[in-house]
């Protein structure tokens, strides 16, 4: 596991050293503030609260808040502790900074201090990923004809280097013979053909370009465990708790734990994955660069198995999908982006992670309609999947989905400020 994010009160340390402490030392009858100050929110705003503990709520006092540097000017202030304000995305630009506050009462004067690390955060991104990562159209008649199956993709290794994919699915199935085999296809013997039959292979892709690439910004993969439903004649069959666990230990022998983003590193000392985004957020991009975070695509009977003993999903691999203040709570999956456009804004700026669809089963693809697209990428989902990452591939149509600017990820257009630029998120050649 990677540490998180510099905490404020080192950030504080750091930029300022001896003169912090200075402008800290209590005068006669002070004593000091605590100013807390939170994770990015829509455009980047951060609350920001300044409380004088053993002071009875509601205090008369002049409070005069500070950015940077202790003669300022003001960038708020109010009269009565505690002291909550809403500091703007674009009022301090990427990096460390600290907040001062000063509180008078009467004869007594406090003062305090802040930090926050401005730098973009994993959740401010947003990356374009393919569905069905893995997928080769099927060959035989009358499965060929299937226009929503007529798609094949490169490999993930090849998708990673060559056309801009940050997120991939893989659906993957869970042998019944014994073998304990993990293995990506869409559906037995019909639509089967893949890229990376083994799920051990996929995933090795995807760390050799990692490894090769190690700064690159994290890289999801989304896993749909799929039954064997319909019954097909194969030695393929159910999910059990068993299972899942065999899923995270196949996949924690592909990564080392530093090598990959997983809740227990986003909870850190907190209950839950909700307390933990509300409180500290999540991680600088920076410093979870060259990670890969894995989730799940799966609700219901399979969410449950993974977390039971495990509500908040300790010890886990997979974000689950969960429901937005659940104890596991950190992703969530809203696939439609026409209807679920407003709700996916408001999860991102509450500090969700969301997957989302440009298209599906071709339909936007070869009528060149681009108004799902455009609302997935309006919508600020972090992960935008499409089956055509690249152009050429839409049966003769010019569809095809890119993050606006052409770069694999750029700066979220939901929870970012006006200064972030694409190459703060990934600057790969």
């Amino acid at each position: 596991m990677r540490q998180r994010a510099v905490l404020p009160a080192v950030l504080v340390v750091l930029a300022l050293g001896a003169s912090a402490c200075a402008y800290l030392k209590p005068g006669a009858g002070a004593f000091q503030l605590e100013v807390r100050v939170g994770p990015p929110g829509a455009h980047a705003d951060r609350v920001v609260e300044v409380s004088a503990p053993g002071l009875a709520p509601g205090t008369a006092a002049t409070v005069e808040v500070r950015l940077d540097r202790p003669r300022h000017a003001p960038v708020a202030t109010g009269a009565a502790l505690p002291f909550a304000f809403t500091l703007p995305g674009d009022a301090a630009g990427p990096g460390a900074h600290v907040v001062f506050a000063l509180a008078r009462s009467g004869r007594d004067q406090r003062r305090g201090l802040g930090g926050f690390d401005n730098r973009p955060r994993l959740n401010q991104l947003q990356a374009v990923g393919t569905h069905n990562s893995y997928h080769l159209a099927p060959l035989d008649e009358p499965w060929s004809g299937i226009e929503a199956w007529q798609v094949s993709m490169s490999s993930p290794g090849v998708q990673l280097a060559e056309e801009g994919v940050r997120q991939f699915e893989l659906d993957v199935n869970v042998a019944n013979d014994g073998s304990g085999r993990l293995d990506v296809f869409h559906v037995p013997i019909v639509d089967a053909r893949t890229t990376c039959l083994a799920l051990v292979d996929c995933l090795g892709e995807i760390k050799t370009w990692s490894d090769a690439h190690p700064a690159h910004a994290p890289v999801a993969v989304l896993l749909e465990l799929k039954d064997n439903d319909l019954g097909f004649p194969v030695p393929y069959g159910f999910w059990d708790p068993a299972s899942l666990d065999a899923l995270d230990a196949l996949i924690r022998g592909v990564f080392d734990e530093d090598e990959m983003f997983t809740p227990d590193d986003l909870r850190g000392g907190y209950a839950s994955l909700p307390e933990a985004i509300a409180t500290d957020g999540w991680p600088t991009i920076d410093t979870v660069r060259g990670q890969v975070m894995f989730l799940m695509d799966n609700g219901g009977t399979l969410r449950s198995w993974y977390t039971e003993g495990r509500p908040a999903l300790e010890g886990r691999v997979l974000f689950t999908n969960a429901s937005p203040g659940a104890p596991d709570a950190a992703f969530v999956k809203r696939n439609d982006p026409i209807p679920e456009a407003a709700e996916i804004s408001v999860l991102v700026a509450a500090g969700y992670v969301v997957r989302t669809r440009a298209d599906a089963d071709t339909v936007e693809a070869r009528a060149n309609d681009t108004t799902r697209r455009d609302a997935a990428l309006e919508s600020g989902a972090h992960w935008v999947s499409t089956d055509f990452a690249v152009p050429g591939r839409a049966f003769g149509s010019p569809y095809y989905v890119v993050a606006p600017g052409g770069t694999p990820s750029r700066c979220n257009p939901v929870n970012t400020a006006l200064w972030c630029e694409s190459r703060m998120i990934e600057a790969l050649p």
